[in-house]
C-alpha cells in the first residue's frame, strides 16, 4: 500500500447533493441509460431498526449520468427498466455480499462485479472499510457518522443524502487505482475469480433454531424453559413483523431468556414481573403469556433437547477430532500450518487464502496423494488462484510427511 497522504475531507458530492427519487424513476433510468461505463452501486438498509432487511435507498452513479438516490419502496413493479440498464455493464460495489441480496429482492442483477473491499483484502490492506481505502488510496476523507441512521425515514435530511451519494462518488476512481495496484502485484485475476464467486454465491441458509443463541448466553438448559424461550421468540418475531420493527426493539432476546428461566405459571406472573415494568413492554405482556401457557401441557419427551448444535458440516465438531478421528486432526494441523505460512508469505489474511470451512473439509476428507490435493480443493469450491498457492504448499508438506498422506 502507498504511504499515507494528507487527507482532504469531503462533506458533499462535487456535483451537489441529489434529491431522493421515487415516482420519477423513469427519468432516472433514461439518464443512466444515456451514460457510459460501469455503475457504482450501493444500498442503505435499516438493520436494527426495521424488521425487513430490504433496501430503503439505492445509490447509483455512472459517468455521463451523475448520481441518483432511488427510493424503491412502493415502486418495486416499475424497476424493470432499471434492471435492464444495470444489466448492461459491470457494477462497482464495496462489500458486495452485503448489498447484492437486497438488490436481488428488487430484481436487480449484475452481469459482473468489481468489489473494492475484496480488492483491498487481496492487496493485504490492514483496513478495508470504504472510508479507509478511499483515504489511503485517493487521499479523501468521508464521513462515518451516518452509517447507522434510520434510512427508512422520509424525508431524508441533506446530510444523509450527502453521505449516501458520497458512498458512490469515488468508487470508479477507487476501482481504477485498485486495478492498477492489482495488475502490478499480479493479482488482478485473483480478484476476478473472487468477485465471480460472490456474484454467484447462493443465499446463506436461515438458522432453524435461532433462539438457541439466546439460550446459550443465558445458560437456559431446563427443557421446559427452552420450549418457553422458543415460544416467546416466535411470538416476538410475529409482533416485529406486524410492526415492521427490529425484534430487539420489541423486546431484547436476553429478557425473553430470563422470563423463560423463571417459567411463569400464570398471566399475573408475567404482568407483575419486573421485566415488564416498562410501558413499551407491558402492552405485550399478555401476548407472551399466551405463548407460554400451552407449553405447560407439553409432555417432557416432546420438549426441546437441552443441547443442540446446528452443524451443517459433514463432520463432527472439531473438538472431538483428537479423540475420535486422530488422523483428521493430524491433517488439520498440517493444512492449517500450510495455509498460515503461505498467507504470511503473500501478505494476506489466511481466511482470504482459503476459507476455514474449506480448510476443515479438506482435513476431514483427506486425500489419496499429493497430486489429488489440487483436484480435491477444486471440487470443494476453491478458486484456481487459491489452489495454485495453498495446494502446492500442502502437497509439498504431504510429501515430507508420508505418515499423513491419506
Amino acid at each position: 500500500m502507498q504511504e499515507s497522504v494528507d487527507i482532504i475531507r469531503l462533506d458533499e458530492p462535487r456535483e451537489g447533493v441529489p434529491e431522493v427519487i421515487n415516482k420519477q424513476i423513469d427519468e432516472a433510468v433514461a439518464a443512466l441509460a444515456a451514460g457510459h461505463g460501469s455503475f457504482s452501486v450501493d444500498t442503505e438498509r435499516a438493520m436494527g431498526i426495521r424488521y425487513s432487511d430490504r433496501a430503503y435507498l439505492v445509490q447509483i452513479r455512472r459517468e455521463g449520468a451523475g448520481t441518483f438516490l432511488i427510493d424503491p419502496v412502493g415502486i418495486e413493479e416499475r424497476l424493470g427498466g432499471l434492471a435492464e440498464v444495470l444489466a448492461q455493464d459491470e457494477w462497482i460495489l464495496h462489500a458486495a455480499d452485503q448489498d447484492l441480496p437486497c438488490l436481488r429482492q428488487l430484481g436487480l442483477e449484475p452481469p459482473r462485479i468489481f468489489d473494492t473491499e475484496l480488492a483491498g483484502l487481496l492487496l493485504g490492506f490492514p483496513r478495508v472499510s470504504l472510508q479507509a481505502e478511499i483515504a489511503e488510496v485517493l487521499g479523501f476523507g468521508l464521513a462515518k457518522e451516518h452509517s447507522h441512521s434510520d434510512w427508512s425515514a422520509r424525508p431524508l435530511s441533506r446530510p444523509l443524502r450527502a453521505y449516501a451519494a458520497l458512498d458512490v462518488e469515488l468508487l470508479l476512481e477507487l476501482r481504477d487505482a485498485l486495478t492498477h495496484m492489482l495488475r502490478t502485484a499480479g493479482r488482478l485475476s485473483w480478484l476476478e475469480q473472487e468477485c465471480e464467486e460472490v456474484r454467484l454465491r447462493p443465499p446463506r441458509p436461515t438458522p432453524t433454531q435461532p433462539w438457541r443463541k439466546a439460550a446459550r448466553q443465558a445458560n437456559v438448559t431446563d427443557r421446559r424453559s427452552l420450549a418457553m424461550l422458543e415460544g416467546l421468540w416466535n411470538r416476538r418475531d410475529e409482533l416485529a413483523r406486524q410492526r415492521d420493527i427490529a425484534p430487539e426493539k420489541v423486546i431484547p432476546a436476553k429478557v425473553l431468556a430470563i422470563l423463560a428461566l423463571h417459567k411463569p405459571r400464570s398471566r399475573q406472573d408475567v404482568l407483575t414481573s419486573p421485566l415488564f415494568q416498562r410501558r413499551s413492554r407491558r402492552r405485550d405482556a399478555a401476548e407472551y403469556w399466551d405463548a407460554i401457557a400451552p407449553i405447560w401441557h407439553i409432555p417432557i419427551p416432546k420438549l426441546p433437547v437441552r443441547y443442540f448444535v446446528e452443524n451443517r458440516d459433514p463432520f463432527p465438531p472439531m473438538r472431538q477430532w483428537a479423540r475420535s478421528h486422530p488422523e483428521a486432526e493430524e491433517r488439520w494441523k498440517l493444512v492449517r500450518a500450510c495455509v498460515f505460512s503461505t498467507a504470511d508469505d503473500l501478505g494476506i489474511r489466511q481466511d482470504i487464502l482459503l476459507k476455514p470451512a474449506l480448510q476443515k473439509l479438506l482435513a476431514w476428507e483427506g486425500w489419496e496423494g499429493p497430486v489429488s490435493i489440487y483436484e480435491t480443493l477444486i471440487r470443494m469450491g476453491a478458486r484456481p488462484w487459491q489452489v495454485d498457492h495453498v495446494g502446492g504448499a500442502i502437497a509439498e508438506a504431504v510429501r515430507k510427511s508420508p505418515r499423513i498422506r491419506t
